[in-house]
Parts: structure tokens; sequence; C-alpha cells
């Protein structure tokens, strides 16, 4: 670790380079630029492309004097301000990533809130949908809770009362296995006849008959399945994690299937991001702005863990790797959002449809991309869209969506 003191007009690393080091900011005022977009940064950190050895995307450069901790890569875990650093690092890639957000956004030209009708705005597009706060989702998450601390019985008797309700048949397998587990720990000695019961056919996709196979045959615990059986949910295709304009309480892990940021704008919505296996979403709105900015849901059937700021706080100080995992996501959400704002910056309309369509083709049959999306995102008319996926080879659905 080393201290370095910088006069004014100090370029501190430029787009495209990979810092040497993490920044501390201790005193002075900096100023990064994000595209388009700059912002002045007065406490926090910089430099965190350093620790995944990542180009940055940004140009830094101190506006005063600044005086900065600056830490290498393979020290972040041994120096003696690591905890300030690790509890700094999110809010800090948050506010920039909240900045070239913000330009994708204003570069749509719609409205950046759409008024007390968002929830019926989103409804005419998909009819029935369900919203993570629904009483679905809560009781699932009770049966959890009571899992996680031993009452069996209990979370039994709440799996019960849900079986008979009318529910979508990515819930109603949930409940099914989670009826199972339950069944198998109550009744011991006809564990195996419980288990039979589920076919790996119609199952073998949900993160819980993984847990549930675990639990039955043995074999080395995951750490996050583990995480996921205590917390997390599972939500069928179009279901509403958070919706803009509202406040934000929580940020959000996906394990497993993708969910899509839109902006919602009476029948228009507007795609900004996909985020897929691995990444976390919602951290910049818990962390900074308090207000969600975009509504995000799923379009394919996705496996989440909701994050609170006190969760995600109290794992700076005891799973620094945590972090660094959910820094590396938001690192790799602004190269992204950089990509899609340079796709948009073409000016020829073929090459804006064709460079958006290579962006989202490793998830064509995965989840539900439309060539509405496209057309909206680059900002060309529907019929060019469908042209260009047609001659690239891809197949287009009934409802617009493009598959392989």
């Amino acid at each position: 670790m080393e201290t370095f003191v910088l006069p004014a007009g100090t370029k501190i690393y430029d787009y495209m380079e990979v810092p040497r080091y993490l920044y501390y900011l201790i005193d002075g005022i900096v100023e990064t630029k994000l595209f388009n977009r700059t912002m002045r940064i007065e406490t926090g950190t910089l430099g965190e492309w350093a620790l995944f050895n990542l180009p940055s995307q940004e140009q830094v450069v101190s506006v005063s004097e600044v005086t900065l901790f600056a830490i290498k890569p393979d020290e972040i875990y041994n120096f003696e301000h690591t905890g300030k650093a690790l509890k700094n690092i999110i809010p800090s890639v948050a506010a920039r990533l909240l900045l070239i957000d913000s330009e994708l956004t204003e570069s749509q030209e719609i409205p950046t809130y759409v008024g007390p009708d968002r929830m019926r705005f989103f409804n005419k597009v998909h009819p029935g949908a369900y919203k993570i706060t629904d009483s679905i989702f809560q009781d699932m998450l009770q049966v959890k809770s009571l899992y996680a601390a031993g009452y069996y019985k209990e979370a039994y008797d709440v799996i019960v009362k849900l079986m008979p309700q009318t529910i979508n048949e990515e819930l109603r397998k949930e409940i099914m296995i989670w009826h199972t587990l339950l069944s198998m720990i109550l009744e011991p000695e006809k564990a195996d006849v419980h288990f039979r019961r589920l076919s790996p056919k119609d199952y073998s996709e949900h993160l819980s008959y993984l847990y549930l196979t675990s639990f039955y045959k043995g074999g080395e615990k995951q750490e996050i399945l583990e995480i996921y059986m205590k917390a997390g949910l599972h939500l069928p295709s179009e279901t509403i994690v958070t919706l803009e304009g509202e406040v934000a309480t929580e940020a959000f892990l996906v394990l497993k299937g993708y969910l899509k940021a839109v902006k919602l704008f009476e029948d228009r919505e507007v795609l900004m991001s996909i985020v897929g296996p691995g990444e976390f979403v919602g951290e910049g709105a818990i962390m900074n702005s308090k207000t969600r900015m975009a509504t995000l849901y799923s379009i394919s059937p996705t496996d989440i863990i909701p994050l609170s700021t006190e969760s995600i706080e109290k794992a700076a100080l005891t799973n620094p790797g945590f972090i660094l995992k959910i820094c590396e996501s938001q690192l790799r959400r602004i190269m992204q959002v950089k990509q899609l704002l340079e796709i948009k910056s073409q000016g020829n309309q073929i090459q804006r449809t064709i460079m958006a369509i290579n962006y989202f083709k490793p998830i064509f049959g995965k989840a539900k991309v439309s060539v509405r999306d496209i057309a909206y995102l680059v900002d060309v008319n529907v019929e060019r869209v469908i042209e260009e996926v047609k001659r690239m080879g891809y197949k287009i659905g009934i409802d617009g969506s493009i598959g392989v």
C-alpha cells in the first residue's frame, strides 16, 4: 500500500487502461468521465478495474490536489484499511453505474417516471403477471425462514395451505418440491417413497430439486444452494422484481435465468439491459438513489436471492470475496451499458440493428428478447429488425421473440 499526493489536472487512469491500483480517496476532488457523462467524486474508491484485470471504461482526473491510498490488487485482503475500502467499493461503483445508466435512459427520449399508472402499463403488455411482493412469494419466504430455524412442521403447514391455490405451473412445481422435502424430514421412514414421487424430467431445472437430491442422496454441500433454500425465490417468467418509482429496499443476486430492465411508457417498453446468472442488480438504488430507476422482471424462470443493505455491509466485514463478486458484476454492467451506448451512437440504421442483434445473440433461445425490444433500443422500425434477424438466420416466434 502506498500514499500518493497528486496535483490538480493529473490523469489518474484513462479509458481502456488497466489501473495498477485500487485507489481510496482520502482528500481532494476527482472527476470521472463515462462515455459522455462526467461526475465529481469527493469520497470512496476508484480504479476497481485493477482488482479484476479489466480495461477501464472511464477517464479519471484530479480536479484539485488529491491524496490517495493506492492498494495493489494482491493486497486487498491484507492491508489495514481493507474493511473501509471494501465497505466503499459497492456504493462507489454503483454511483458511476447510475451515471452511465442515466445516459442510456435519456438517450431513449422517454419520461424518467411514468406516474401512478406504471403497473397498469406493465399489465397491458403482460396480463396477469406476478409481482415479487405478492403473497405467494411472501408465503414461500416464510416457509424458508421456518425451515432454516428448524420449525419443519410449521413450514409444512404453510406449504399444505398453498397447494390448493390456483397458481402458475412453475410455482406449483416449487411448492411440490418443498412439500416433498418437508415430508421426508417429518416422515424419514417414508423418505424414499416421497422422493420418488417427483420425476427428474419435470423438476430437474429447479435449484430446489438439486438441493432435494443432495439432501436425499448425500454429497458435498453447496454454500450458494444452502443460502438459496433459506432466503431465495423461484420466479416464473414475467414476474416483476422491481417497479420504477418505488422505494428501493433490496438488491438481488441472479443464480439462474434472466431478468430484463426496462423503462415503461404507456404500451411501450424500452429495453435497458439484461441481467443473467451470477450478476447482481439493484445495489445502486439501495446504496445511492433509494428509488428504483427501472422496472425489472423475469424473462425466463429465474432464481434470485434478495440482499438488504445490512447484509451487504455485513459481508464487507465477514465475506470480502462476496463483496468483490458484486463489484465485478457492477463493472461488467458498466461495460455492457457502454457497449449499448456505442451501438446506439452508430449513424447507420442497418449497422445499429446488426450490432444489437449480435449483442443479444448469446441469450436467444434462453430468454425472451423480441424484435420490438431491439427496435426500440436502437430507434429503428420493427420491420427493419425482422428483416435483419431473418437474414442472419434466426427464427421469430408468434410473440416476436427471437430464437435459434
